[in-house]
């Protein structure tokens, strides 16, 4: 019963492996496909960099800068002086790069950041009734 039992496993095992194989690592896509979205994300992270990258000076003198880097699409680093760096979420539409929404794991939001792009100044809303302005370093 044993040997079954193995044997059973060993062919399982050999039939998901080999199906494996056979699937395309990119999900179907052919490499034209990908080198576009690869293109189309870096010119993301790209314009993501230029608009947010560096140090903000709140309005309020009484309150610390803190530095924000985009790390990724997906993923942005902000510090601030009190306490040290945080690894957050990056949340945003492809279609409009001046807004992005920040949350720490496990869903607990940051609120959302927004600037802009005339004036440069950065605005986040906390909450729904807070907000707060911050222009960048030069």
């Amino acid at each position: 019963m044993k040997k079954v039992l193995i044997a059973l496993l060993l062919l399982v095992l050999v039939v998901s492996v080999c199906a494996c194989e056979g699937k395309d690592k990119d999900g179907g896509k052919t490499p034209s496909n990908n080198s576009e979205v690869s293109e189309s994300g870096d010119e993301e992270l790209e314009k993501l960099r230029v608009l947010y990258d560096g140090k903000w000076i709140n309005q309020d003198h009484y309150d610390k800068p803190f530095t924000i880097k985009i790390l990724s699409t997906t993923s942005i680093s902000m510090t601030y002086e009190t306490s040290g760096e945080l690894i957050c979420d990056l949340f945003y539409s492809a279609g409009d790069l001046t807004i992005i929404s920040v949350s720490m794991g496990g869903g607990i939001s940051l609120g959302r950041y927004s600037i802009d792009t005339e004036t440069g100044i950065l605005t986040h809303k906390p909450t729904d009734t807070d907000a707060f302005t911050y222009t960048k370093e030069q």
